[in-house]
């Protein structure tokens, strides 16, 4: 890896860096749990449509997208999916290992967890690590007009999490940096291999 990409990469992962110093600064709580709160506190009519959009941060979202995108003719789409989508998701299971930052029931009093309690710990959300690196990958492959689509997708996934008493806002923030890392450091390292294949 040269030096200048080597400074594109260290950029890329920055944002997520950053919500790593954050979670550690006490500051940030009471930002995190009045923002939790009011989440949580929306109509409960809401979780079945919530819960559909959750879906796009599961295990399966990768494979399901890939399983689309060749569908529609795209293989070389599909890897992307593949690749990033999973990376991300084993990469949230290793910084929760390495973070253990609770739920947000076991931090601040009176959440309601709607649906199956989520299990171990809570930063980063991997359904928002999922849903933006499949929402980065997918962006990269569309026009600039449409690429808010997938982005707004991937935020809708990454308030869900709140809005269910799953997550925190930084482990939101967190899972989101993360997974557009992911996407965006697989497209840096593909690009030297673009370039030469073009010669």
């Amino acid at each position: 890896m040269n030096a200048i990409l080597a400074r594109r990469v260290a950029l890329i992962w920055l944002p997520f860096a950053t919500t790593v110093v954050c979670i550690r600064s006490r500051r940030f709580d009471d930002w995190e749990h009045a923002v939790s709160r009011h989440m949580n506190r929306l109509p409960d009519a809401l979780h079945r449509p919530v819960w559909v959009a959750m879906q796009a941060g599961t295990l399966g979202a990768p494979a399901v997208a890939g399983g689309a995108a060749l569908l529609a003719g795209r293989p070389t789409l599909a890897g992307r999916f593949i690749q990033s989508g999973f990376s991300a998701y084993l990469l949230a299971k290793a910084v929760k290992r390495v973070v253990r930052r609770g739920r947000p029931a076991d931090l601040i009093v009176g959440i309601h967890v709607r649906g199956r309690p989520a299990s171990g710990d809570g930063y980063v959300s991997g359904h928002a690590a999922v849903s933006m690196a499949l929402a980065t990958e997918a962006a990269l492959a569309l026009k600039a007009g449409a690429r808010p689509v997938p982005y707004t997708a991937a935020c809708v996934v990454a308030l869900a999490r709140l809005y269910v008493g799953a997550h925190l806002p930084m482990d939101a923030l967190g899972g989101a940096a993360l997974g557009w890392a992911v996407s965006r450091t697989a497209s840096e390292l593909r690009r030297p291999l673009q370039l030469a294949q073009s010669t």
